[in-house]
C-alpha cells in the first residue's frame, strides 16, 4: 500500500525540474509520515462512507410479501412463495368475474363453483366476495427491513427507489455548497462541520418513527459525508507531491471497494435496520479523535497568504518527515508569485476558454460514469442468484479494476487509460443486449465486467480532474463535476422503472452509449502524468501546452 510506496523515478524526474525554484515539496517532502497519517484517515473515511451508502441495498431488499387483509378467506393461512414476477393469482373457489381498470368498483351477485381472479399481494376481495378493494396491511416473509417497517409495496414500492435518490439528493446539495466553501474557508473547517453533521444524522436515523422522517435523515447523512469525504479527498491530492499524487488518487479509492466488500459481512450478521444504522454510526466515532492530525492544506494556505498557520503547519510536517526546515517560509517560490492571489469562484473558470471546455467534457463524463456505475450497482438485487453474492461479486469486481488502474495510470498516462475504460463499458453493456433469455449467467458476467471498466473510469475521474484544475478553485471545479455525478446517480435508482414502462433494453442501451461518448471526448483532455499541479488560473489556462 501507500506507506511502502519508495521515492519514483518520476517523483525524482519532477523534483529535479523542482529545484530551479524553492517549492512547497523541496521543504516537507513529497510523501511522509505526515502525509500518510492524513490518507489513512480519509480512506477509513471512504470506506464508511461505502457503508452509509450502499446500505439502502440492505435495508430494503426485494422480498416476498401477501396482502394480510385476505387471511380469513383462507382459513387464517397463506403462503409466501415467490410472486415477484406474476401479476395475479386464483383464489376462492366459489366465484367468477371479469373486471376491467374500474374492477374495485364492480359488483355481481354470488355465483357458485367459479373462481375469482385478482392480485393477492395488493388486493383483497370485500363485500361478500364481490368487489376488489386495495389492500391495507400484508405479510413479508422477511422482517426488519424498512419495506416491512413502513410497507413500501405495492404503489409505494417507488419510495425505495426514492430513498435511495434522496441520498444522492443530498450528495447533490453537498458539493454544491461545501465545494465552494472549502474554497473559501478552507478545507479543515468544512471537513469539522460536514462531520458532525453526518454523525448526528446517522445516529438520529434510528429513531426515524416514519419513512418521512427516515428519509430526510438519510439526505443529511449524505450532505455531510459528501462534503466529508470530497474535500478530504482534495486535501489529500494536495499534501501528496507530484511522484505520489497518482498512487494517493487512485489508492484512496480502495478505501470505497474494501467498504462495499465488507458491507456484505456487517449486514449478513445485522439483519434489523435500527440496528445497523446504529453499527454505521458508531463506525464513524474513531474520526472525532483524529481531528487533531489532519491539517489544513499548505496550498490553500500559501494562495491566501496566511504565514504564520503555514509556518507552525510546516514545522510539525518537517519534524514528521525528518526533514529541515531550511528556508524561511517567506523563501518558497510559491508564496512569493501568489501570495496576491484572492479567492476564485467557477466564473472565474468559466471565462477562460481552454477550462471552460474542459469543464462541460468533465462534468459529461462524470454524469455518465456515475449514472452506468450506480445503476450497475444498486440493480444487483435483479441479477439471477443470491443478493449478499451478487453484491459481495460486484464489490470484489472493483479490486482488480483498481489494480489494473493504478499500473496503467502509471505506465501509460490518464487520458488513454480513461479512454480505454469507457469504452470498455460501453461494449459490456451493449453486449448485454444480445444475450438470451435463458443465459443469466452471461448475462450477469457482462454486467460485471461492465462494473469492472467503469469503476476504473469512475476513480480514474477523481485523481484526474484533481490534476487538471488549479488550486484556487480546485474544491469549486471537482465540487461541480461531482453534482454532475450526483445528477447521475439521483437518476440511476429509477432505470430498473424506466426499462419496466419501456423495453427492459433500454438502460443497457442507455449505459453503452453515454460510455462510449464519454470515451471519444476523453481524447480532447490534456495529458497530466508527470506534471505539476497548477495553482494559479493563468497556469490553469496554459496547462497541456
Amino acid at each position: 500500500m501507500l506507506m511502502e510506496i519508495q521515492k519514483s523515478p518520476l517523483d525524482r524526474q519532477d523534483a529535479s525540474r523542482e529545484n530551479e525554484a524553492m517549492d512547497l515539496f523541496d521543504v516537507i517532502g513529497s510523501y511522509g509520515p505526515w502525509q500518510r497519517r492524513t490518507f489513512w484517515v480519509f480512506f477509513y473515511m471512504n470506506m464508511i462512507g461505502t457503508w452509509q451508502l450502499w446500505s439502502v441495498t440492505f435495508l430494503a431488499p426485494n422480498v416476498d410479501f401477501k396482502c394480510a387483509d385476505q387471511l380469513h378467506f383462507n382459513n387464517g393461512t397463506t403462503s409466501l412463495d415467490d410472486r415477484r414476477h406474476r401479476n395475479t393469482n386464483t383464489y376462492f373457489n366459489n366465484w367468477t368475474s371479469s373486471f376491467d381498470d374500474s374492477r374495485a368498483q364492480t359488483t355481481s351477485p354470488f355465483v357458485s363453483n367459479k373462481t375469482i381472479s385478482f392480485d393477492d399481494r395488493c388486493e383483497v376481495v370485500v363485500d361478500n366476495h364481490s368487489t376488489v378493494a386495495k389492500c391495507t396491511s400484508w405479510n413479508y416473509d422477511v422482517q426488519d427491513n424498512i419495506v416491512s417497517e413502513w410497507d413500501l409495496v405495492c404503489d409505494r414500492q417507488w419510495l425505495v427507489s426514492f430513498a435511495k435518490s434522496v441520498y444522492q439528493f443530498g450528495y447533490l446539495l453537498s458539493v454544491i455548497v461545501f465545494g465552494q466553501m472549502a474554497d473559501w474557508l478552507g478545507r479543515f473547517p468544512v471537513i469539522v462541520v460536514c462531520y458532525t453533521i453526518t454523525t448526528v444524522a446517522m445516529f438520529l436515523s434510528m429513531l426515524s418513527t416514519s419513512y418521512t422522517m427516515y428519509a430526510v435523515l438519510r439526505f443529511f447523512q449524505a450532505f455531510g459525508r459528501t462534503g466529508l469525504t470530497t474535500t478530504g479527498v482534495v486535501l489529500v491530492m494536495e499534501i501528496m507531491g507530484p511522484g505520489h499524487r497518482a498512487e494517493a488518487g487512485i489508492l484512496i479509492q480502495l478505501g470505497w471497494t474494501f467498504g462495499f466488500v465488507s458491507l456484505v459481512a456487517v449486514t449478513w450478521f445485522i439483519r434489523n435496520w435500527i440496528w445497523l444504522q446504529c453499527a454505521l454510526g458508531v463506525a464513524l466515532l474513531p474520526v472525532a479523535f483524529c481531528y487533531r492530525i489532519i491539517p489544513e492544506s499548505p496550498r490553500w494556505l500559501l494562495m491566501r497568504g496566511q504565514k504564520d498557520r503555514l509556518q507552525r503547519l510546516l514545522t510539525e510536517a518537517v519534524e514528521l518527515n525528518k526533514r529541515e526546515l531550511k528556508v524561511p517560509v517567506k523563501d518558497i517560490q510559491l508564496l512569493k508569485e501568489n501570495e496576491d492571489q484572492k479567492a476564485k469562484t467557477l466564473i472565474h473558470l468559466l471565462k477562460l476558454p481552454k477550462m471552460r471546455n474542459r469543464l462541460f467534457i468533465m462534468l459529461y463524463l462524470w454524469l455518465a460514469s456515475s449514472f452506468t456505475y450506480y445503476g450497475l450497482s444498486f440493480n444487483t438485487n435483479e441479477l439471477a442468484g443470491d443478493m449478499y453474492l451478487n453484491f459481495f461479486l460486484s464489490g470484489l469486481i472493483e479490486f482488480p479494476s483498481t489494480a489494473l488502474l493504478y499500473f496503467c495510470t502509471l505506465r501509460v498516462g490518464r487520458r488513454p487509460t480513461l479512454v480505454w475504460f469507457t469504452f470498455g463499458a460501453g461494449i459490456a453493456c451493449v453486449a448485454i443486449l444480445a444475450v438470451p433469455t435463458d443465459h443469466q449467467w452471461l448475462e450477469t458476467t457482462l454486467v460485471m465486467l461492465g462494473k469492472f471498466s467503469v469503476n476504473g473510469s469512475y476513480g480514474l475521474l477523481v485523481l484526474y480532474t484533481n490534476e487538471i484544475y488549479p488550486t484556487v478553485v480546485r474544491t469549486a471545479a471537482v465540487g461541480s463535476c461531482q453534482t454532475a455525478a450526483r445528477i447521475g446517480s439521483i437518476l440511476a435508482p429509477f432505470v430498473k422503472e424506466l426499462g419496466t414502462y419501456t423495453h427492459y433494453s433500454v438502460p443497457n442501451v442507455l449505459y453503452g452509449v453515454l460510455a462510449l461518448t464519454s470515451g471519444l471526448l476523453s481524447l480532447l483532455l490534456p495529458e497530466t502524468k508527470g506534471k505539476n499541479m497548477p495553482d494559479t488560473m493563468e497556469e490553469g489556462e496554459n496547462f497541456g501546452q
